[in-house]
Formats: structure tokens, C-alpha cells, sequence
């Protein structure tokens, strides 16, 4: 990218982010590969694509593009502190320049934690509102680039607990909390970032930390009927796609974390049981569901029941068997494998912890 167009493409691609587009995506290639069919109003967002709401960044163009937005970043972020220390010199002070700079860092390296943090104190500024932070971050989660950074999930249930806070102090995980109205909408983002990005552990969490944040505001054991049945239909449907995603054991550790969350739910301990153990009888070569098994399991002998027609009718004879003339990497090799560690936990009195900590 020529220096000459750096600040043109800069200030039209943060405008663009400013409108919060539905979906973001990073596509691979030049701007050259995606323009055959350019309508007048395309050319005009040119080197970018910008059709029903959805915005696609030539890859190219956007790492061309890096290096002069931090440096613009790095300036205006200078200017900025400056002015709060010092009000005489707010003439200097380029805010725009930190939201444009920022965004589009945050897009082609979303873990950039000073980007982050301005944008941070922008928000306790009132320079940036909440409710729009909340957009550009779930603009920035729809794309596949940027649905597995840690760091950007984290910023959003910061944003979460400062909309809710009457002043604008430093907020934690403890603080976060997703209304019940706002959160089918946010459900939908999180899947949109599981099915981009497999065993999106990041996501997952998420997910587990926005039902917490609801349990945890009403009282022990008592859940509206409204919250109820969304949990009942979340166990269900984490369930279903398990058996879709039986490698997926990010989702494993959200289910088994979700099933303890209220009594009230359907994820009971012999649900949980049941379901577990039909899919490791069905795909016995996945370590996944080995681990899923053992922690139904394990909640089942914490409560003193048993599950020995399982244990001696299943796991035990293929810990035994010994296929013969079969290759080293052969599924039913794999399976025997998992179910001799599966014993031997048993019989160590191993005790693996999925409980999820914030």
C-alpha cells in the first residue's frame, strides 16, 4: 500500500466499523480479486466490500494498512493523555484519531491490549458509548479472524459490567452481567464464533460465564420460569451439538459446567450420565466423550449412585480386548486405549475439576 492512500483507506475502513457492520470478515487476497461485479455504490467503499451490511477487508490491504494505524495510534494516544493532564493542551487531543487508529488495529490483531485499554478509558470518558462498544466488539466476534482472541471476550463483559455500573470505576469478571433480554442475542453471536472457530474455548466460556452472571443474580434455587426453560433448551441443544462435534471438548466443558448450575435444570447427573455413555459406546476412539464419561460419572459417585452395569458391561471388557493384526492407529486400538485410562483413574481416585473458574 502506497503511503498516498494510508490515510484514505484509514478513514474509510473505520468509518465503515463505525457502522457496525452485521458481519466482518477478513478475506484473503487483494482488493483486485474481489471487484468483477462492482456497483456504483461498491466502487465507492473501493478497496473494500461493503453489500447488505456486511463488510469484507481484503487481507492485503489490511496488513498493508497496519503499520500506519499504529503509528497514528501511537501519536494520538500521546496527544490524548496530554490533554487530560493537561486541559490547555486539548487542542491537540485527536479522539478521532484513536477511534479510527484503534479499530482497525483491533481488527487485524484483536489480543492488542493497549488498543484495548484506550478504548478502555474512552469508554469512562463517555467518549465511546457502552451500548456502541458492545456492537463494535460483536461487528469484530462475527468474524473468524477474530472470534478466537481471548482478550476480545474479555473486553466485552468488561463493557457489559460498565453499562450496568452507575459511574465508570474499574470493572471484573465478578461485576459482569448479561440481562435476560439481551441474552438469545448474544447466544446467537457466541454459536456464529463456535461454528467459525472449532472448540472455540474462548467462546465457550463465555457462553458458561453469561448464564453464571444470571443464576447468580437471583436467589439460590429459585430461577424465573423464563430463565428456567432457556437453560433447559441450552442443556438440550449443547447436547445435540455434541453429537455433531464429538471432538469438541471446549463444548463438553461448557455442558458439564451449565448441568451445575441449578437443580432445576434437565442436565441432571443421570442425564448427563445417559447421554454421555451412548455417544462413547457409539464413537469409542474419541478422547473427548472418555472425558465427558468420567465426569458424569464422577458426579454419580459423589452422590453414592452407581454406574457399575456400564463399568462392568462396557468399559472393562474393551479395556480387556486385544485385537490381533489390526494397525497401531486403528479405532479399536484407540478405544481400548481410553478405557484402560478410564479404569486407572478410577483406581488412582483421580478427581479431574471441571469446575469453571472466572
Amino acid at each position: 500500500m502506497s503511503s498516498n492512500s494510508a490515510p484514505e483507506h484509514m478513514e474509510l475502513l473505520a468509518m465503515l466499523l463505525d457502522r457496525c457492520p452485521t458481519t466482518v470478515e477478513v478475506i484473503p487476497g487483494e482488493a483486485t480479486s474481489w471487484s468483477p461485479d462492482s456497483t456504483d455504490q461498491q466502487l465507492h467503499y473501493g478497496p473494500f466490500l461493503f453489500i447488505d451490511g456486511n463488510l469484507g477487508v481484503p487481507q492485503k490491504v489490511l496488513y498493508g494498512l497496519y503499520p500506519y494505524a499504529v503509528n497514528v495510534f501511537n501519536t494520538s494516544r500521546k496527544d490524548f493523555v496530554s490533554s487530560r493532564d493537561a486541559p490547555q493542551a486539548s487542542s491537540r487531543s485527536k479522539p478521532t484519531d484513536l477511534l479510527a487508529s484503534s479499530s482497525i488495529i483491533l481488527l487485524a490483531n484483536p489480543s492488542h491490549q493497549t488498543a484495548l485499554n484506550v478504548r478502555k478509558r474512552l469508554v469512562r470518558d463517555g467518549i465511546i458509548d457502552s451500548e456502541k462498544e458492545l456492537r463494535f466488539t460483536s461487528s469484530l466476534l462475527s468474524s473468524q479472524h477474530c472470534a478466537k482472541y481471548g482478550e476480545l471476550w474479555y473486553h466485552r463483559r468488561w463493557t457489559f459490567a460498565v453499562r450496568q455500573q452507575l459511574g465508570f470505576e474499574e470493572s471484573s469478571c465478578s461485576s459482569f452481567y448479561v440481562p435476560l433480554a439481551s441474552l438469545r442475542q448474544e447466544l446467537a453471536l457466541i454459536s456464529r464464533a463456535c461454528e467459525l472457530y472449532p472448540r472455540n474455548y474462548f467462546a465457550w466460556m463465555h457462553r458458561l460465564l453469561c448464564f453464571r452472571s444470571l443464576v447468580r443474580s437471583h436467589p439460590i434455587g429459585v430461577l424465573p420460569n423464563e430463565l428456567g426453560q432457556i437453560l433447559n433448551d441450552e442443556i438440550d441443544d449443547t447436547k445435540r451439538w455434541i453429537e455433531c462435534h464429538v471432538s469438541d471438548y471446549s463444548a463438553v466443558h461448557y455442558l458439564v459446567g451449565l448441568s451445575q448450575l441449578s437443580p432445576q435444570t434437565q442436565g441432571s447427573k443421570w442425564g448427563l450420565y445417559h447421554h454421555s455413555t451412548s455417544l462413547v459406546r457409539a464413537y469409542p476412539s474419541h478422547e473427548t466423550l472418555w472425558m465427558y464419561t468420567y465426569a458424569a460419572c464422577l458426579m454419580l459417585e459423589i452422590h453414592g449412585e452407581d454406574f457399575g452395569d456400564f463399568l462392568e458391561g462396557f468399559v472393562r471388557p474393551l479395556a480387556q480386548r486385544k485385537p490381533a493384526n489390526v494397525s497401531a492407529d486403528d479405532d479399536s486400538i484407540m478405544g481400548s486405549q481410553h478405557a484402560q485410562r478410564f479404569l486407572a483413574r478410577r483406581e488412582l481416585g483421580s478427581r479431574w475439576e471441571f469446575e469453571v473458574r472466572c
